[in-house]
C-alpha cells in the first residue's frame, strides 16, 4: 500500500565505494542528482555524506512509496552504475512499505521500520 504525502518515506543507506569503482560511482551520482533536482519534486530530500574511513551515508526522503518507485524508474541507468560501484553495508527504511517494495528492494541488508511514535511541529 502506498503512503500518502503526509507520511513520507525515508531511506538511509550506508555503503563504501568498491576499490577501483570511484569513477563509476561519480558517473552514477552525476546522472542521478541532476534528474532528481530538476524533474522530481516528490523527492523531498537527497543527501549524501561521507567520513574519513570512506563510509558513505545517503539519506533520501520521498513523498510516499509511489514517489520512490518513480525515482527508481526515472534514474534507472544511474541506479545500475551506483549498484555496481558500491558495497552496501546497511539500508534502513522508515515508513510502511508494500510487499512490492520488499520484493524489489529487500535483501539481507535492508531493515524496515514502521512509525511507532511521532512529535511533529
Amino acid at each position: 500500500m502506498a503512503m500518502s504525502s503526509s507520511n513520507p518515506i525515508d531511506v538511509v543507506f550506508r555503503f563504501r565505494v568498491k576499490p577501483g569503482k570511484q569513477e563509476q560511482y561519480q558517473k552514477a551520482i552525476d546522472y542521478i542528482l541532476p534528474i532528481t533536482e530538476a524533474k522530481e519534486p516528490y523527492v523531498l530530500e537527497y543527501n549524501i555524506y561521507n567520513n574519513i574511513e570512506g563510509v558513505f551515508t545517503q539519506h533520501e526522503r520521498y513523498a510516499d512509496e509511489a514517489a520512490l518507485h518513480r525515482h527508481m524508474e526515472l534514474t534507472a541507468q544511474g541506479q545500475q552504475d551506483w549498484a555496481e560501484a558500491i558495497e552496501l553495508e546497511d539500508v534502513v527504511v522508515l515508513g510502511e512499505m508494500s510487499d512490492k517494495f520488499w520484493s524489489l528492494y529487500g535483501g539481507p541488508h535492508a531493515h524496515g521500520f514502521q512509525e511507532f511514535r511521532r512529535v511533529a511541529r
